[in-house]
């Protein structure tokens, strides 16, 4: 079997991230731990393929997103990562 790359994992940690923003502004807390424990399982297949830079932002979008919901900007936090995605494809 191929080994996935950081970049496709990145990729999916991204839509991971997205849906846990859908779950936060549709306030479905069940939604957003499901979404945000599959957001952390992606993270470590980053990790995994031993691109720690691409690990750290990993970390750092998980992180911006809790910042961006407790701070209430979730609208401006999903623009910027559809345009993280974006750059990405």
């Amino acid at each position: 079997m191929k080994e996935r790359s950081a970049k496709f994992y990145f990729a999916n940690l991204c839509a991971d991230v997205m849906r846990c923003i859908i779950a936060a502004e549709a306030l479905d807390a069940e939604r957003y731990r499901s979404s945000l424990a599959r957001a952390r399982t992606t993270l470590s297949r980053i990790r995994d393929t031993r691109r720690y830079e691409a690990y750290e932002e990993g970390l750092l979008l998980i992180r911006a997103l809790e910042h961006a919901r407790e701070g209430n900007t979730l609208g401006v936090f999903r623009r910027q990562v559809n345009q993280l995605a974006t750059s990405i494809a």
